[in-house]
């Protein structure tokens, strides 16, 4: 007899529960979310129903998806080709059995694969990352000299595009300038863009340092639904340089520093003063939540929000 056929995972988380582990005590991490400071379980945060659905490409977004990458190189646009005609095969094939007896089952089929698809593919990139993870966790970040370093850069530029935040100003600033309509395709954009991003850092990697941060001050770090932010950026002007910050737990954090640049903090003797500026990055950087493992380091920033410039050096 057959099994019963799961359904589709339709609340799609745009940072990774796993990660977020690091900040939970007896399964719950504390939320900051508009004014309000709570506990809750990493399920329910940094999450939207469909988030990650896959929209069906018109013609006009094939068009459009083609125009943005027209100058990439040529074994990037073959890789965002091969991208594009993955995802809409189902749909494609469905078109052609239109006729089929079971057609009702197939659109539903199709319907569902919308749903899971690209929850699936941010699901493979995560696990790709988890030996890098639990290697840094322990103060080993070795992986960024061997062939290891692909799978951490394409997850640390996926986290980087994914989430919530990036995607409404995204769309926002297009709208606003009416260059383009990225709703139905910003889905697959997040992994052209970090494939484009990935592959430079990748070919800069000599010349930019991985270092692993330890924080052994009274301030721990905190993270939010925007994790992976970068040092050089200073919203809403376009960033012309990068270097990423990436708090991986209350002690730790990784910095991808920019190109022939030494790091804008040191790994080891971080004050407490620079612990606190780099969790008011976070906090400028978010789109609508903040994550600790503790309420008191909540309140402390929201409490410093607004206080003074964000001066690492000091």
């Amino acid at each position: 007899m057959e099994g019963k056929r799961q359904r589709p995972k339709r609340r799609h988380h745009h940072v990774w529960q796993q990660y977020l582990k690091a900040w939970s005590q007896d399964g719950a991490i504390w939320c900051l979310q508009d004014g309000r400071i709570f506990s809750t379980g990493t399920p329910t945060v940094a999450a939207e129903k469909d988030f990650y659905k896959l929209q069906r490409l018109t013609n006009e977004d094939e068009t459009l998806l083609k125009a943005l990458f027209a100058r990439a190189h040529p074994l990037a646009k073959r890789n965002h080709t091969d991208l594009v005609d993955m995802l809409m095969a189902p749909f494609k094939l469905a078109d052609q059995l239109k006729e089929s007896k079971h057609r009702a089952r197939i659109d539903e089929a199709v319907e569902e694969y919308a749903f899971q698809v690209l929850e699936d593919y941010h699901a493979r990139i995560e696990a790709s990352f988890i030996p890098s993870l639990k290697s840094a966790l322990n103060e080993n970040v070795e992986f960024y000299k061997d062939e290891r370093v692909l799978p951490f850069l394409d997850y640390i530029c996926t986290q980087y595009m994914r989430t919530k935040g990036v995607k409404e100003r995204a769309i926002a600033l297009c709208e606003a300038d009416k260059s383009a309509d990225l709703t139905r395709v910003w889905n697959v954009l997040i992994h052209m863009f970090s494939t484009n991003i990935g592959a430079s850092l990748y070919v800069e990697r000599d010349r930019r340092k991985l270092i692993l941060v330890k924080n052994g001050t009274d301030v721990t770090f905190i993270t939010g639904d925007q994790p992976a932010i970068n040092l050089k950026g200073n919203r809403p002007h376009p960033p012309e340089s990068l270097s990423i910050y990436y708090p991986i737990s209350p002690r730790q954090a990784l910095i991808l520093t920019d190109v022939d640049e030494e790091p804008l903090i040191p790994a080891d003797g971080l004050t407490a003063y620079q612990v606190s500026m780099l969790n008011k990055r976070v906090y400028v950087a978010s789109y609508r939540q903040l994550f600790a493992q503790s309420e008191m380091s909540l309140r402390q920033i929201w409490s410093e929000s607004h206080a003074g410039p964000h001066d690492l050096t000091a």
